[in-house]
C-alpha cells in the first residue's frame, strides 16, 4: 500500500533512473547530436504521437532508440544532418510513427496473448 502510494506521488524511481541515465548518454552526444536531440524530444513532447497515442511515451523505448541511432552516427562520423534530413519535422513524424506502429503491435499481442489464454486455462481446454 505505501509502495502504491508513493510511486503515485513521485513516480516510478526506475524509470526516473533509466531517464537520467538515458539523459547522461545523451550529454556524451557530439554538441550538435545533444542539440538536434533535445530539440527533437521536444518537438515530440509537444506534437505527440501520430493518433494521439500518448502511451508512447510512457516507455522510454523510443528515446532510447534514437539516441542509439544517434550515438552509433557520430560513432561513423556522420553530421547530424546527414541522419535527421533538412524537414526535421517529418523525420520525428516518421521516427514516432514507427515507434507507436511497433510498441502498439508488441502490446496488443501481448494482451490478445495473455486473454485468450487465460482464457481458455480457466476452462480448462
Amino acid at each position: 500500500m505505501l509502495d502504491s502510494f508513493i510511486k503515485l506521488i513521485i513516480g516510478d524511481m526506475e524509470d526516473k533512473r533509466a531517464y537520467k541515465q538515458m539523459m547522461k548518454r545523451v550529454d556524451a552526444l557530439p554538441k550538435d547530436y545533444r542539440f538536434a536531440f533535445r530539440k527533437i524530444q521536444h518537438y515530440m513532447f509537444s506534437v505527440g504521437p501520430p493518433g494521439g497515442d500518448m502511451t508512447i511515451f510512457t516507455d522510454l523505448t523510443m528515446f532510447t532508440d534514437l539516441v542509439d541511432l544517434f550515438e552509433s552516427s557520430a560513432a561513423d562520423g556522420k553530421q547530424v544532418l546527414d541522419v535527421i534530413g533538412s524537414d526535421v519535422g517529418r523525420f520525428c513524424d516518421e521516427f514516432m510513427r514507427a515507434s507507436v506502429n511497433t510498441e502498439n503491435t508488441e502490446k496488443l499481442r501481448e494482451k490478445l496473448n495473455k486473454e485468450v489464454m487465460e482464457k481458455f486455462k480457466k476452462e480448462g481446454k
